[in-house]
């Protein structure tokens, strides 16, 4: 599974960054994404389910605003456009 942390960085910049990854891996490959900016995880699983990967919160509660998602390469996934 490959991670990216995206903690510290606000909108346009986590997008940025998790369509770059994404764009490196393939059909089943997983990308965990950590980040603590809520506009930027609503941002990247709105981006990410429109395009077909598979998306999952995983749920810590150690910060609020804090946020861990596991975005699986589907088979229908199509790569975000940087």
């Amino acid at each position: 599974m490959t991670r990216v942390d995206v903690r510290g960085e606000i909108c346009p910049r986590p997008a940025l960054i998790v369509r770059q990854q994404l764009a490196e891996l393939e059909t089943g490959d997983e990308l965990l994404v950590r980040g603590d900016y809520p506009p930027a995880e609503r941002n990247l699983c709105r981006m990410c389910r429109k395009r077909g990967f598979t998306v999952t919160k995983i749920e810590d509660g150690s910060n609020e605003n804090a946020f861990e998602l596991r975005i699986e390469v589907s088979e229908d996934a199509t790569i975000p456009e940087a």
